[in-house]
């Protein structure tokens, strides 16, 4: 805002202009989206959808989940490693050949 402010107050009269210009149409076209998104929302609540029905499980992690391939038990607790990435504490210092799965 306060570019805005600084702009008005040393614009000639032919700058004001363009940009009353620039803004009436960055306006004009808000209000067309806006109007749109409200027909396209009363569209979909007229046949009872809901814009995740539209969209779906977009969002699903598309990795495949590794199974573990060493286990150990330890205190009753039962800890489980895919042998990628950084050894977990559990498994550090053991002889991983003996707890495969």
């Amino acid at each position: 805002m306060r570019e805005i402010k600084s702009f008005i107050k040393s614009a000639s009269f032919a700058d004001l202009n363009k940009a009353l210009e620039l803004i009436s149409e960055a306006i004009d076209s808000q209000r067309e989206q806006e109007k749109a998104k409200e027909e396209v929302l009363a569209m979909l609540k007229e046949k009872g959808l809901t814009l995740d029905d539209l969209v779906g499980s977009v969002a699903q992690d598309k990795r495949s989940k590794v199974e573990p391939k060493y286990r150990i038990e330890i205190d009753g607790q039962v800890h489980e490693w895919t042998g990628r990435g950084k050894t977990p504490k559990a498994f550090q210092g053991v002889k991983l050949e003996e707890h495969l799965i």
